[in-house]
């Protein structure tokens, strides 16, 4: 009998590890942080830095978003436009399909006007985005 339960109490304390580690390991728990994230603060800045960032950002889901592009909000300025999905499969798939111009961020692809960032500030971009509601950003780079 003793056999028996260490067996079963092995048993379910390394399925308990594999679920943890397939877990840790996924997009819920890695990028999870991101997938609320409303572009709403991005189309009425407050502060300079956004204001720097994407001048005269507006709304544009109405006409980016749709059948080919299946984005739930849009945000266009001069400098970039962002987008957000509900799955992050289709944010994955957009961000291949906008290829050198664009950077995913969870459920988010945000795609660069050719020029109009350097890639300094590309990079700032990036990483503030990247550091929304999570503690490290998809990188691995602490927030």
């Amino acid at each position: 009998m003793r056999n028996w339960v260490v067996k079963l109490t092995t048993g379910v304390v390394g399925a308990a590890i594999g679920a943890g580690a397939i877990y840790l390991s996924s997009d819920a728990f890695l990028y999870g942080g991101r997938e609320h994230i409303d572009l709403e603060s991005w189309v009425e800045p407050g502060d300079a830095w956004t204001e720097r960032m994407m001048p005269a950002a507006r709304w544009a889901t109405a006409e980016l978003c749709g059948a080919e592009l299946p984005c739930m909000q849009a945000v266009q300025a001069e400098t970039l436009t962002m987008y957000r999905f509900d799955d992050r499969e289709d944010a994955v798939a957009a961000a291949r399909e906008f290829a050198g111009e664009a950077y995913l961020s969870g459920w988010i692809v945000v795609r660069f006007e050719p020029d109009a960032l350097t890639a300094a500030e590309r990079r700032e971009f990036a990483y503030s985005l990247d550091c929304i509601n999570v503690g490290v950003a998809e990188g691995g780079l602490e927030c």
